[in-house]
């Protein structure tokens, strides 16, 4: 049977798509037949694609309404990517606007402090309400040389503008819980660092600085003034500078990066003010494609701007795929069971000598700040994260529906734990109008076998105790954060394992 040109153009692909064996191969040894100029199988003079079907005349000149849809698709796709490859470096700029636009900031000496925990209304990446947070938005491009300086006892990091990891901050950091002086400088910066800092080369301008504090911190006005005394974040050039210290609970703010085409106004401010060195070129050079470039205006025609929405839809689809129903082969803790690791293999998102770009995304859009000590595998040391979004029958967990989660007797933790629930939308605190955080710290009732059954529906079970309910929203879907402070060996080695949600009704 004879094939037309174009099938048998597939016939050749398909074939060709079976290999995929990486191969050290001696070309030089090679025992393949000869080929000449007619072994090549040119493309199609039409291709169809999912865009439309395209034409190219005298074999391969696009003709006009082809050039105009493979245009329009190759900017899409560029955009898309961008979207999704840029989403760290967003997520910390959104963050730190926030927090000039929402909280009043002026300078990088103004610090945030959770001072009554953490409320839906402040829509942090999987943030908890368990914990008082304190945060300084730092811009060395203004002030030059930072200082942080921190009171004993903390625990928490500091991000450069692509959220990446720079240092921790307490027991985990090199003040080892003592407290101390952290030096930040900016990109470029040759001069010799002053004795007495812990110092850092920051490979971009704007920093993001996070803590948590225990004990003695307590919280509303007592964690303000705590902290307004203690953590000081000031130029070098001007150690006497202070700032205010805000109650930022419950006051309101928007961190999230954009999910339509503003998305990429913002991108185009990030590129102008970090320098080009942030990033690879290959990723400025997509970007200078679509009209993002630094040095020159951010002016977006109808057809461009059409595209950026349409690119940062696709990009959040893409994004909630790679989260919500991963098809990455380690995804699960337990293999057995449904609770999905947040950091997939790494805290550096690197595997086998390659960016690990899906583990990256996994990550951040469902999360923010990066520390080694956020995957943890020294018994009692850092913070370890798992994730559930399915129950025992792998269905999503639905707010309409009521689930028991069992955790069993002796939790490994050194400091405590704690699940809690969050909205799929926001990926942030669930404000169902009730409780949404059930943890060791919060004494719910346990059973005689030491372990603790936590309820999860928009109604209180019949017979179950308020302290183990979390109310979900009838109207939406949720998953949790089950947190281990402190994670024991039991955690580590895998000897402990959480129960899967079952469906009570």
């Amino acid at each position: 049977m004879k094939l037309s040109k174009p099938i048998a153009f597939l016939a050749i692909v398909f074939a060709f798509a079976g290999v995929s064996y990486a191969q050290d191969a001696n070309l030089f040894k090679s025992n393949e037949p000869k080929q000449t100029a007619i072994d090549f199988v040119p493309a199609p003079a039409v291709i169809e694609t999912n865009f439309g079907t395209l034409k190219f005349e005298g074999g391969a000149f696009p003709d006009k309404q082809s050039t105009r849809k493979l245009y329009d698709e190759l900017d899409l796709q560029r955009a898309t990517q961008a979207y999704m490859d840029f989403f760290p470096a967003m997520s910390l700029y959104t963050i730190v606007k926030s927090q000039t636009r929402d909280f009043g900031f002026r300078t990088s000496s103004d610090i945030g402090v959770e001072a009554d925990f953490m409320k839906p209304s402040e829509n942090y990446l999987t943030g908890n309400d368990i914990t008082v947070y304190a945060f300084a938005s730092i811009d060395l491009k203004i002030d030059g040389p930072t200082v942080v300086e921190i009171p004993a006892g903390m625990y928490g990091n500091a991000n450069d503008a692509a959220f990446k990891y720079l240092t921790d901050f307490g027991a985990t950091g090199p003040d080892k819980g003592k407290g101390g002086k952290y030096l930040f400088l900016p990109p470029g910066y040759k001069d010799d660092a002053p004795e007495g800092y812990y110092v850092f080369h920051s490979p971009s301008y704007r920093i993001w600085a996070m803590m948590r504090g225990f004990g003695e911190v307590g919280n509303g006005d007592q964690a303000v003034k705590w902290f307004e005394e203690r953590l000081k974040v000031y130029p070098l050039s001007e150690p006497n500078r202070r700032g205010k210290a805000v109650n930022c609970s419950g006051k309101g703010a928007n961190t999230l990066p954009p999910e339509d085409g503003s998305y990429f106004k913002l991108l185009n401010d990030i590129i102008q003010h970090e320098p080009s060195e942030l990033f690879s070129k290959e990723l400025l050079g997509d970007l200078a494609t679509i009209g993002i470039e630094k040095g020159k205006p951010f002016a977006p025609d109808d057809r461009m701007q059409k595209i950026f929405h349409k690119a940062a839809l696709q990009g959040v689809a893409m994004s909630r795929a790679i989260t919500y129903a991963s098809r990455e082969p380690e995804i699960n803790y337990w293999p057995e069971r449904h609770w999905e690791k947040m950091f997939v293999r790494n805290t550096e998102f690197v595997f086998r000598g390659h960016n690990d770009i899906d583990a990256r995304t996994l990550w951040h859009y469902q999360a923010i700040c990066v520390s080694p000590n956020l995957l943890s595998t020294t018994p009692g040391v850092g913070t370890a994260y798992l994730t559930c979004f399915r129950d025992k029958q792998a269905n999503y967990l639905i707010g309409d529906k009521t689930y028991r989660l069992r955790v069993p007797a002796n939790p490994p933790v050194k400091r405590f734990w704690a699940v809690t629930a969050y909205d799929p939308t926001s990926r942030s605190l669930l404000n169902s109008g009730g409780n949404i955080t059930i943890g060791s710290m919060r004494d719910p009732k346990v059973n005689d076998d030491g372990s603790v059954d936590v309820y999860f529906g928009a109604e209180l079970p019949a017979g179950v105790n308020k302290k183990n309910w979390i109310k979900t929203d009838p109207e939406k879907g949720f998953f949790v954060v089950f947190r281990f402070y402190g994670p024991l060996e039991g955690y580590i080695n895998k000897t402990w394992k959480l129960s899967d949600f079952e469906l009570i009704d």
